[in-house]
């Protein structure tokens, strides 16, 4: 890989990774975000709602929200020399009277080796 190409970063939620050394750890990491249920995301949603089933408004920034705190846990990990995470879970929790919905995603930073 070139100097401008990233390595992959391994991301599990196990606290050991199969084939690997953890050869030391860095500490915790954690990526968030937070989102605001918008006027058009509340009315699709209060439709949907109506007639039972999924709720694919909310189902669409939920998954860009995971994804964005996951993309952000990893840029902390590699600013603190980490190669992969290790332990990680996902957290979500409601703030401003339920206005807005913080996704967080956290785990051990660790650099390994291949055994």
């Amino acid at each position: 890989m070139g100097a401008n190409e990233k390595q992959p970063m391994i991301v599990v939620t196990t606290p050991t990774v199969a084939g690997y050394e953890i050869v030391k750890v860095l500490g915790t990491v954690h990526g968030l975000t937070v989102r605001t249920r918008g006027l058009g995301g509340k009315f699709i949603a209060g439709i949907e709602s109506a007639f039972g089933g999924e709720v694919t408004a909310y189902t669409s920034e939920c998954e860009k929200a995971r994804k964005e705190s996951l993309n952000r846990m990893i840029e902390n990990a590699r600013k603190m020399g980490a190669n992969a995470i290790i332990g990680v879970d996902f957290e979500t929790s409601e703030i401003l009277q339920s206005a807005a919905t913080v996704f967080s995603a956290y785990g051990t930073a660790v650099v390994v080796k291949a055994i």
